[in-house]
């Protein structure tokens, strides 16, 4: 494997914890604002904001598959 593709493992290894970090502290936000929604009464908002946060935790799933997979190529690789 040459220097560029080298870069990119070693951008991935760095950019994928963090996008992983980063979307799991939107889920807590949204799950806050899930629940300032149905204390105002807003069932509907809370409905959807449930769905939204459903499709971040399988966003998250996504990130830990993408971060796995580069774990086990780095290893194979060795």
């Amino acid at each position: 494997m040459n220097e560029y593709h080298h870069e990119n493992v070693r951008k991935l290894e760095i950019g994928l914890p963090y996008l992983l970090k980063h979307n799991r502290e939107h889920e807590k936000d949204i799950h806050r604002w899930i629940q300032k929604a149905r204390e105002a009464h807003q069932d509907e908002v809370a409905d959807d904001l449930q769905k939204v946060l459903e499709l971040s935790h399988q966003i998250s799933e996504y990130f830990e598959r993408a971060l796995n997979t580069l774990k086990c190529n780095d290893r194979s690789r060795a």
